[in-house]
């Protein structure tokens, strides 16, 4: 096979670049390759649901760049196509007196990201969520929403064939063979590659000469979800400290239906796919992420070592629903006992720093471009980032 321009991964970045190729390059070939048997079967469509409004995250970061941007782009996306948009908004509050600089913080940020983030007196918050435990006030985001992932990716796989992109599924990237690549299909003949493989883009950039400082910790996030009707909750309920550190934060997030689901409880997953006991085993993935997550947790400094150890031992179950108590009244075991199905983010990690990577990273020259660390809020971005990174292409190729 010949093609312009191949990408690898059919995840939401992947999709979207693709059809932004085509937009900027209309007579260019682009091929859209997939291991699996179509779109959205890992992050991509397993995420939370959740378009982020854009002031957690400091001003000079790509995430803050791209999120107010990607959510109203995303937004009018659903909507022009009849996609169900659930504009809940998100309540953000402080759990007690030590709590309320972080609400100081969140605000700063949404200043510096022209983020519309409404300061609310502890009243009103218990107007917009009556189930909210409010220490002296809160922020309020109302341009938070929700949609269903799934719904959205296979939208935006049909307007990306629409457009002429040709996806070819359960094949697979094996090697770059000088300047032919080696795919489960055969041999692929491309001008560019963008590798947009998600939990595989850091070893994929590696074939290329890219991503040699990183290493992939694949952390599984699980949510609770509810029982209760929906409507129980009004809104998505964040805790400012959770938001402004490093680590996600247990939270409530209602879906488009209006079920609400509680989490995230984190933890490495032992190998990049392990979403289900020892389904796929992969010892060779098993050692090097185990060898990654020892020495980001011991070498990375005791701050991150005692947070690793506080998320990732003890009974998820128990932890959530004392958490969720620390958030809303009436938190009980018996209506959160079902899991959903659980998201591997494919986290970072700096091999010299020891430190997981917070923002995106990419990388790339004039024969291909890298996109690291595809983590949350990377679906709310996915639209401008995938611009961004057409231009880095449009720059490194000189087109």
């Amino acid at each position: 096979m010949k093609t312009d321009f191949l990408v690898i991964g059919a995840s939401i970045t992947g999709i979207n670049v693709a059809r932004e190729l085509k937009q900027r390059f209309p007579d260019a070939a682009v091929a859209l390759i997939d291991k699996e048997n179509g779109c959205a079967r890992h992050s991509s469509g397993r995420n939370n649901g959740v378009l982020d409004a854009g002031f957690s995250w400091s001003a000079d970061s790509l995430k803050a760049r791209f999120c107010k941007e990607g959510n109203q782009q995303l937004t009018r996306y659903c909507e022009s196509k009849k996609i169900p948009v659930n504009k809940c908004g998100e309540l953000v509050i402080a759990r007690d007196g030590d709590e309320l600089s972080a609400l100081d913080e969140l605000q700063r940020r949404a200043d510096g990201n022209g983020v519309k983030l409404e300061q609310v007196t502890a009243r009103q918050a218990t107007e917009i969520e009556p189930r909210a435990k409010v220490h002296e006030h809160a922020l309020f985001s109302p341009t938070t929403a929700s949609v269903d992932p799934v719904t959205v990716m296979q939208r935006m796989e049909q307007d990306a064939r629409d457009a002429g992109v040709k996806f070819y599924y359960e094949t697979s990237f094996l090697r770059k063979a000088g300047d032919e690549f080696v795919t489960t299909l055969g041999t692929v003949q491309a001008d560019y590659v963008v590798n947009c493989a998600g939990l595989y883009a850091d070893q994929i950039a590696q074939e290329f000469g890219f991503a040699e400082g990183y290493r992939l910790l694949p952390l599984k996030h699980n949510y609770l979800e509810s029982s209760e009707v929906p409507g129980a909750f009004r809104t998505h309920i964040t805790a400012a400290a959770d938001l402004s550190g490093s680590y996600p934060g247990v939270h409530i997030v209602l879906g488009v239906d209006g079920k609400a689901k509680l989490g995230p409880a984190v933890k490495p997953a032992l190998w990049r796919e392990q979403y289900h006991g020892a389904d796929g085993f992969h010892p060779f993935e098993m050692s090097s992420v185990v060898t990654t997550g020892i020495g980001q947790m011991f070498q990375g400094g005791r701050e991150i070592c005692k947070a690793c150890l506080q998320r990732f031992t003890g009974s998820a179950q128990s932890r959530l629903i004392t958490a969720g108590n620390r958030l809303v009244e009436g938190i009980r075991l018996s209506d959160y006992r079902d899991w959903v199905r659980p998201e591997i983010q494919p986290q970072l990690v700096n091999t010299e720093t020891h430190r997981m990577v917070s923002d995106f990273i990419i990388e790339g020259d004039a024969k291909s471009m890298h996109v690291l660390n595809t983590v949350s809020p990377v679906f709310t971005c996915s639209m401008p980032l995938a611009k961004y990174v057409c231009e880095q292409i449009a720059a490194a190729t000189g087109k």
